[in-house]
């Protein structure tokens, strides 16, 4: 009997704390959610893609400016041939 009230015990209690956890998860994901949302942080957001953009704009122009060919749309020539498999 001891066995047997040890694995309903078990049972029960991982039942009640699943319905729990699920309960407090969808809570905090309505809340994540809201948050994301809200105009502030989209504002935000935007900030940080324009930012990002920029940033890789420029950082585009600088490699091309140190490697030859970098940044322009023609294509080069092949000028290795494949690895042998020796």
């Amino acid at each position: 009997m001891g066995k047997t009230t040890f694995i309903l015990g078990v049972g029960v209690g991982y039942v009640l704390g699943t319905r729990a956890g699920r309960e407090r998860y969808v809570q905090l994901k309505e809340h994540a959610t809201d948050v994301w949302n809200s105009p502030r942080v989209q504002e935000k957001v935007d900030t940080a893609k324009q930012t990002a953009a920029s940033a890789a704009g420029s950082a585009t122009q600088t490699i091309g400016k140190h490697l030859p060919g970098a940044g322009s749309n023609e294509s080069e020539p092949a000028s290795r041939e494949p690895a042998s498999a020796n």
